[in-house]
């Protein structure tokens, strides 16, 4: 999936980064929040479509999944060495998320690397509805 424009803004942060991220409904705000999480790590747009991963979290709100979602995102891209451009969100009826990523295994020689995110936080962490879709905002820790 290659976008027009990027579904999200960077923010300043304290030793931080942060991102603004917008979805037309809660389901796609789960998906680019996502694209935009490997989009700050990795050039996505050389990511190919070659492998599946199913993703299941399970969190009390709406917010705690999404940091969950992201964090289980950042364990497999760190334990399993696997980078994703593309999502499918099977469930999202919080407390739970069924999901797949799909995308390959990491090649630092294709997938030049941007910036290492160690940690997803709850810090100013927010999502809410606004006419014409969703936002959230995501602090993390570099």
């Amino acid at each position: 999936m290659t976008y027009s424009h990027k579904p999200y803004r960077l923010i300043s942060h304290t030793a931080d980064l942060g991102m603004e991220v917008q979805g037309k409904d809660l389901c796609d705000l789960f998906i680019q929040s996502a694209w935009s999480f490997f989009d700050i790590m990795v050039e996505t747009r050389r990511i190919e479509p070659k492998k599946e991963k199913a993703v299941t979290v399970e969190a009390p709100d709406q917010e705690a999944l999404l940091v969950g979602w992201l964090g289980e995102l950042l364990y497999i891209f760190e334990t399993e060495h696997l980078v994703f451009s593309q999502f499918l969100i099977r469930s999202l009826t919080p407390p739970a998320l069924q999901a797949s990523a799909i995308g390959e295994e990491y090649d630092p020689q294709k997938h030049l690397f941007k910036l290492g995110i160690k940690a997803v936080t709850y810090h100013q962490l927010r999502i809410w509805e606004e006419k014409g879709g969703w936002r959230a905002r995501v602090i993390f820790d570099l």
